[in-house]
């Protein structure tokens, strides 16, 4: 059996009415959005190359997977759960 294959993108910038946009994969995980800066193609491809090293390098985006399944449920889950019993016996 083959590997899955990543998403392909055959264009990672272009042109949606008036603005360009970027869209690439990295790692199975998309990323797209906007260039309201960009007036040219040019300018679109290295704000668009300027977002991947961001992601290669992890500055792009919100970090993710930082806190553990049990440092989350007992600092944020549990506190928030008592709360909730609390005001429903009320």
């Amino acid at each position: 059996m083959a590997a899955p294959r990543e998403r392909t993108m055959t264009m990672a910038v272009h042109k949606r009415g008036d603005r360009w946009h970027y869209a690439f994969c990295i790692r199975g995980v998309r990323y797209r959005g906007a260039l309201p800066e960009a007036r040219t193609k040019v300018q679109a491809q290295k704000a668009e190359t300027k977002i991947r090293q961001e992601v290669y390098e992890g500055r792009y985006g919100s970090p993710t997977g930082e806190m553990c399944f049990e440092k989350f449920i007992e600092e944020v889950y549990k506190p928030g759960a008592e709360v909730t019993s609390v005001l429903r016996k009320q």
